[in-house]
């Protein structure tokens, strides 16, 4: 019993010491579950806040996306309402262009009757060779030249002096040589200048070649072709055919307002002469360094069609003005449409803006109080739409062309190529790796790029382009430089060395040494990312502190793009690799925007682009005209001009101080003609 009763207090203090330990135990369990509930709640908490902030998020992006759908459908109607217009500007371009077609046959048919009728105005000939000669021959100075009509500031005088040896006309040749008394007998001074048509002249010894000038009827092409036949007969063979080159070349003179204003009203022909000999079969001047061009020498097909568009503006011919625009901008988009060659575009841009200055201009200086130009206004106006729309579509294609044939140049010339010595990149890919080849030297060189910027800044040069449209080509360039070597580098291992880095760096000094030179260094802007991102392979990536500075360096790159570069970055054997904490630390940077940075640069897409450009102010129209074009009709209005202000010069010589000085031949765009100047 003793034994029991021990072993019984053994037990109880035994089951004692458990119920303490289990309720100890029970004690450490609940407060280990009070302390989890209370960081369960905590959390909770935070998620429950981290939700708000998404939902909140979210709604905002929805919104965002909302608004740029509806932004994406205006932009989509409007265009589609840009595709209509251009539309219908082409339909109504080629419809015009349907029409020339037309007129150019009719033209071409009527040439083939003047023809026929030539040949029996020949035959007409042999049977009147037995008339004694004419009387009276026309004396050609030695010094006058029967093409050169070009009119520059310093040879006007000697002009009238050349054209004062041309006397008779094609009337009154043809009625002396078959026996008729002439329509024009020489007549007393009746205030004409002495290179009248009516102005008797000396005889040539026998055998002198002749040749007659003949004044254009303006009026009904028969009266034309009749003139043309007559003026072809002649005592000899030789003499006929010399008198028929004389009228291929002859030289329409406009003596009154009257006839100018009825030949840009009613002549046909003069419209064929500017579609056919300043844009159709017009030859594009090639650079030359044993021939120096001035600006006339090359813009006088805009020059020479301002000239026409003004005095039909001038005289209230707008459905004149309509026809003459439209038909040379649908001409000159046809020659332009292939960019064939960059001299072509240049040529065509440098002119077409030329045009659109000189029409601008004139229409500044031109103020109408009233209605009646109101029509030709409005043709005028539509011109300058039709224009500025022909200068885009020359430009923006010209640039495709450019860029077409330059991005094949970029990645040889910018990114690979190895000019600077001593800092030889051996990188390769994973597959001349596993292959056993070394890199290939590229066989492009920077040198090819600042050729090819060369070239083009030359042409342009050479063919008098507006600076402000040679900055803007040579800035669409340098921004395919910026965008194409930008997105290379950014996804090519191989390109994302230190050594990379110092030679892209280079290359990309030489470009900008370029730019200044050529006071393009504005346009080196559209580098500015290239260059942060070459900069980027240069700096040191061990420290927290380098991270710092790569940050504040490369503020143009986005922390996406800094993080792509640097996982693909190429450490060398002397350099310190990038350690784990370092990508930690740029992995945290780009996490809060990565789902919305972009890596890749948008591409330069030129349909979303607009032209932008201010005509300048053009003093004066320049009236020359290259001695091997005829045209004799443009040449006539030209003359017209010039002559009509040397008649007022003949009866105004009281006061000098009112006279133009004599090297001013132009005539002005502003309105006026030049005699109200003098």
């Amino acid at each position: 019993l003793d034994e029991s009763q021990a072993r019984a207090a053994q037990l109880s203090d035994r089951l004692r010491r458990a119920l303490e330990d289990a309720q100890a135990l029970r004690d450490g369990q609940e407060a280990t579950v009070d302390r989890a509930t209370a960081e369960l709640a905590q959390k909770v908490a935070v998620l429950e806040r981290a939700k708000a902030d998404a939902d909140a998020q979210c709604a905002v992006l929805v919104e965002q996306r909302d608004a740029a759908l509806i932004d994406l459908e205006k932009a989509h109607a409007e265009s589609a309402r840009q595709r209509d217009d251009d539309a219908d500007a082409r339909a109504r371009l080629e419809a015009k262009l349907a029409e020339l077609e037309q007129e150019l046959a009719t033209s071409r048919a009527q040439l083939a009757d003047v023809r026929a009728q030539h040949q029996t105005q020949q035959t007409l000939q042999q049977q009147q060779q037995q008339l004694p000669a004419p009387q009276q021959l026309h004396h050609v100075p030695s010094g006058a030249d029967l093409t050169a009509s070009s009119i520059k500031r310093s040879d006007t005088a000697s002009r009238w002096r050349a054209a004062a040896g041309f006397s008779a006309t094609g009337y009154d040749l043809a009625d002396q040589q078959l026996g008729q008394p002439a329509h024009n007998q020489p007549i007393a001074n009746n205030g004409r200048r002495p290179h009248s048509v009516d102005h008797a002249l000396p005889e040539l010894p026998a055998g002198a070649p002749v040749a007659a000038n003949k004044r254009a009827t303006l009026g009904t092409d028969d009266s034309r072709s009749l003139a043309r036949m007559l003026g072809s007969l002649s005592p000899t063979a030789g003499n006929g055919a010399m008198i028929a080159e004389a009228e291929e070349e002859a030289v329409f003179e406009l003596r009154s307002e009257d006839e100018v204003r009825e030949m840009l009203e009613r002549e046909e022909n003069l419209i064929t002469e500017v579609l056919n000999e300043l844009i159709g079969d017009l030859q594009v001047p090639l650079p030359n360094l044993d021939a120096e061009y001035q600006p006339p020498d090359l813009l006088f097909p805009a020059h020479l069609i301002g000239l026409c568009v003004i005095k039909m503006f001038q005289y209230n011919l707008a459905r004149r003005i309509d026809r003459l625009l439209m038909s040379a901008i649908a001409r000159v988009q046809k020659k332009t449409a292939a960019f064939e060659s960059d001299y072509t575009s240049a040529f065509w841009l440098s002119n077409v803006f030329e045009l659109l200055s000189i029409i601008k201009t004139s229409m500044t200086e031109h103020q109408s109080s009233t209605h009646e130009y109101a029509d030709s206004e409005r043709a005028m106006n539509d011109g300058m739409q039709y224009l500025e729309t022909l200068l885009s579509d020359i430009y923006f294609g010209w640039i495709k062309d450019l860029q077409k044939r330059f991005v094949k140049l970029i990645i040889p010339g910018v990114v690979e190529s190895e000019a600077l010595p001593g800092f030889t990149a051996s990188d390769s890919g994973f597959f001349n790796r596993l292959m056993g080849t070394g890199p290939r030297e590229s066989t492009v060189k920077i040198e090819n790029v600042l050729s090819f910027f060369n070239h083009i800044w030359r042409t342009m040069e050479f063919y008098y382009v507006d600076r402000a449209i040679m900055r803007q080509i040579m800035s669409e360039l340098l921004c395919n430089i910026g965008v194409t070597a930008f997105n290379n580098i950014i996804m090519r291992r191989n390109f994302c060395s230190w050594k990379r880095g110092m030679q892209i760096q280079y290359n990309l000094t030489r470009i900008e040494e370029w730019c200044k030179t050529h006071a393009v260094a504005d346009a080196t802007r559209n580098l500015d990312r290239l260059l942060q991102l070459v900069k980027l392979l240069q700096l040191q990536k061990a420290t927290d502190q380098d991270i710092d500075i790569m940050f504040e360096v490369c503020d143009l790159l986005n922390p996406a793009q800094i993080k792509k570069l640097l996982s693909i970055y190429a450490v060398s054997d002397y350099e310190n690799p990038i350690v784990g904490p370092v990508m930690n630390e740029v992995t945290r940077r780009a996490m809060p925007s990565e789902k919305t940075d972009k890596i890749l640069l948008d591409t330069n897409d030129l349909n979303d682009q607009v032209l932008y450009l201010t005509a300048r102010k053009v003093p004066a129209i320049e009236t020359y005209i290259p001695p091997e074009f005829r045209m004799p009709r443009i040449r006539a209005l030209v003359d017209s001009q010039t002559d009509m202000a040397y008649d007022d010069d003949d009866d105004e010589d009281e006061d000098v101080d009112n006279i133009v000085p004599a090297d001013y031949n132009d005539y002005s765009p502003y309105g006026q003609q030049l005699q109200h100047q003098i």
